[in-house]
């Protein structure tokens, strides 16, 4: 049905949404106001008793670049980046710097901050709280814990608390007569996790040279001193554990050194054992006869070289085997690997056994600071297992292999070469293999001994691996305006407090108040909104664009219900509301007096028998009226008719109130009367009681066979609303639609249902203030 005259069509959901918020904050402003005055009021009070906090850093730098060219001789890594935040949040660290600064003391509120200056602890005592109290004489105390219970009592004099494993003396000169103290104590393990838990280490880049630290706290005094104090002890764990990594390395090379002098020695002693007792023999390598000496050399050297060779192979495989036998039988023998040639010659063996030195050395420097617990000594352990039991066996297994393969081929050679060297002895052969036995063994011995002494060096002229970049300084600013922010926060969370507060109260509001409340959950179409009739105060008059604007509102009701009507056919409509006070009387009586305005004649009936008084809206005597037409034959017609003001309007009073008065209404007389006012009128017009009163508006809906209902914003209860709005789905009553009553016109969700200021419909008369056809005595 078409809505003229009230602004933009109502299904628009994302506008209604909007400005149903926008009436609902205006609504309730006061709520909004209140709750985020008490949002930032609390958060200003929270302000104050809120501590500062602080926040103090500093940076260590790292050296891990271990390139040797052209520089002195270092000892490698002690740590790779990673494990450097763990050394640094490790107990090593951590709990040095809280018994240095007694961060296991825990002073309660309105100590003196020297009263536990020389407060110790011994090796077993009682963390916890405790309250010390001075007597009224100020010459004895008592120690409590927490519960009450007495742990220590004395006279000032003595030690405080050595019941509890204290060691403190404040004596009289910090402790007043009848003063009290609370403190807390933690265990130095409790405390240096606490600690761990505000440490905020971390590197920028990965593998990077820079470790930064953060602390936060609320005693910027304490941090500065703690931040230091933790870079200190940081740096000497560091320097201590390179210094005994290196002197374990020095210890192992030193044993491998004398060992391998002890082969050496062998060596000689062998070779030299050997010369004495062929000295006297002859010797193979005499003059032989022009023509034949390269021929008879060449092959005298090739057979005797691969006979040496196949030596030296057989030995080494039989010796690499000889390891791996002892390793699976459990037996530790991978130092043995060292005096095998071929292993020597061997570049990835030889560099296993290398890691193999370096992490056993590793592993006993770090086993000098930590348990065995610890994640780098397990680690290294793992690291250590892996190479003994499976990446060295794996190693020589292959190299013993391939000393097979060539232990092969070699004899397969010499057997071939065999027949033309048979008189060769063998003195040769064996002198060849003790030299170079010997000479093996002087590579050897050569080699370690310069790693050996390498190491010394390294560990006299050691440099540290870490050194403090930035030293922490006392911060002189809090971390942050805190204050600003609690407020801001405070202010914003209430403020949305308040809106969400608004929004819901709406939500759970049972009263009409919007336009979409109608169309879409009533499902009524609109025919027009009423503002609220403005009232003179203090003897002013009401401006005449406000009363326009209600005399437009009735115009558009007229026009919207003038079309829904067959052209020609009489308007025949009952007037009613869900309850009572949503102003049915009103609507009828001023829409009664546009139609008239507009040239209709129209007849306003009063049928709200129970409790109307329209007669008094216009002026006129309630007797005898409808319910007198209706109970008594005797009443004539005509004498219900009352005059009004204006020419075409004519109403009919109620009458006299009787209790059948409902039976009355449904009477055949009721039926003939509407009849016969329709032959005679253009608009008849019903102001019947509300709804919820009972069963009349029911009754001369049926009469009249069309049915208005009123609205009021703010007042009609929507619920009660749809339960009678589905009794009339059963009635042969065709609603035509809803007036909204008494709105706000220009404001929140009816924003568009005003009209433009300016344009109000005036006579050309002097002195004509109000526009006509406006009553604002009826409210029912």
């Amino acid at each position: 049905m078409t809505q003229a005259g009230l602004g933009p069509a109502l299904d628009d959901p994302g506008s209604g949404k909007f400005l149903r918020i926008f009436s609902a904050i205006r609504r309730f402003a006061w709520l909004i106001v209140l709750v985020t005055v008490a949002g930032a009021t609390v958060s200003v009070l929270a302000t104050r008793m809120i501590e500062k906090e602080f926040e103090v850093s500093g940076t260590i730098y790292i050296k891990n670049d271990r390139s040797q060219n052209g520089g002195p001789i270092q000892a490698p890594e002690l740590l790779s980046s990673s494990n450097w935040i763990e050394l640094l949040k490790s107990y090593a660290v951590l709990e040095p710097v809280v018994n240095k600064l007694k961060l296991y003391l825990l002073p309660g509120q309105g100590a003196a901050p020297n009263l536990f200056a020389d407060l110790e602890l011994s090796e077993r005592f009682l963390p916890g709280q405790y309250i010390l109290s001075v007597d009224d004489s100020g010459r004895g105390y008592s120690l409590k814990n927490n519960s009450g219970l007495q742990l220590s009592a004395g006279a000032l004099t003595d030690s405080v608390g050595r019941e509890a494993g204290l060691k403190w003396m404040p004596g009289p000169q910090k402790l007043a007569a009848g003063m009290s103290v609370s403190f807390s104590l933690l265990s130095p393990r409790d405390a240096s996790a606490q600690l761990k838990e505000d440490l905020e280490p971390f590197m920028p880049t990965e593998n990077g040279n820079f470790l930064e630290l953060k602390l936060k706290g609320t005693d910027p005094q304490l941090l500065a001193s703690t931040m230091q104090a933790i870079q200190e002890q940081f740096l000497k764990v560091a320097a201590d554990l390179k210094k005994q990594k290196l002197r374990e390395l020095s210890s192992l090379l030193a044993d491998q050194v004398s060992q391998q002098e002890k082969r050496l020695r062998a060596a000689e002693q062998g070779l030299a054992s050997f010369r004495v007792a062929t000295i006297t023999q002859p010797r193979e390598n005499v003059a032989v006869a022009s023509g034949l000496q390269m021929t008879e050399q060449t092959a005298y050297g090739r057979y005797f070289d691969q006979r040496v060779q196949l030596e030296t192979v057989r030995n080494d495989r039989r010796a690499i085997e000889d390891v791996l036998r002892r390793l699976t039988s459990g037996e530790i023998a991978v130092d043995a690997f060292q005096t095998i040639s071929s292993v020597r010659s061997a570049p990835e063996l030889s560099k296993v056994l290398a890691e193999l030195t370096v992490a056993d050395a590793e592993l006993r420097a770090l086993r000098t600071k930590y348990t065995d617990e610890f994640k780098g000594v397990k680690d290294l352990q793992d690291r250590v297992n892996t190479l003994r039991s499976s990446t060295i066996p794996a190693y020589a297994r292959a190299l013993a292999r391939q000393l097979a393969i060539q232990e092969g081929d070699l004899d397969s050679r010499i057997n071939s070469a065999g027949e033309e060297l048979k008189g060769i002895p063998v003195r040769t052969i064996t002198e060849g293999r003790l030299e170079r036995e010997l000479e093996s063994a002087k590579i050897l011995y050569i080699n370690l001994q310069s790693r050996y002494e390498e190491t010394k060096l390294a560990e006299i002229s050691a440099i540290p691996d870490v050194s403090v970049l930035d030293h922490a300084a006392v911060p002189t600013r809090p971390l942050g305006n805190q204050a600003s922010k609690i407020i801001t926060m405070g202010f914003l969370a209430s403020l949305g407090l308040g809106l969400g507060l608004a929004v819901l109260l709406d939500r759970m509001d049972r009263r009409f108040r919007y336009p979409d409340q109608a169309s879409h959950e009533l499902g009524l179409t609109i025919l027009g909104a009423v503002p609220a009739i403005p009232r003179s105060r203090n003897g002013k008059a009401v401006p005449s664009d406000h009363l326009a604007q209600v005399v437009e509102a009735f115009r558009s009701i007229r026009l919207n219900l003038a079309h829904s009507f067959e052209p020609g056919s009489p308007i025949c409509i009952t007037v009613s509301s869900p309850s009572p006070g949503d102003g049915k009387s009103l609507i009828s009586s001023n829409l009664g007096l546009s139609f008239a305005e507009a040239g209709y004649r129209t007849i306003l009936i009063d049928g709200d028998t129970r409790r109307g008084d329209l007669h008094r809206t216009f002026g006129a005597e309630r007797r005898p009226g409808l319910l007198d037409y209706l109970g008594n034959p005797q009443v004539s017609y005509e004498s219900t008719l009352r005059p009004t003001s204006h020419r075409n309007l004519t109403m009919i009073p109620c009458g006299t109130r009787l209790q059948h008065g409902p039976e009355l209404l449904g009477s055949a007389r009721m039926a003939e009367l509407i009849g016969r006012l329709k032959s005679q009128y253009e608009v008849v017009l019903v102001d019947s009681p509300p709804l919820g009163a009972g069963i009349d508006p029911f009754v001369l809906g049926t009469h009249t066979g069309n049915m208005l209902i009123v609205l009021r914003s703010g007042e009609t209860d929507r619920q009660m609303a749809e339960a009678k709005l589905r009794i009339l789905d059963r009635l042969p009553v065709r609603v035509l639609g809803a007036v909204l009553n008494h709105i706000h016109a220009g404001a929140g969700a009816y924003k568009y249902y005003s009209y433009s200021y300016g344009y109000a419909a005036e006579d050309e008369i002097e002195g004509q203030e109000e526009p006509k056809g406006l009553t604002q005595g009826a409210k029912a």
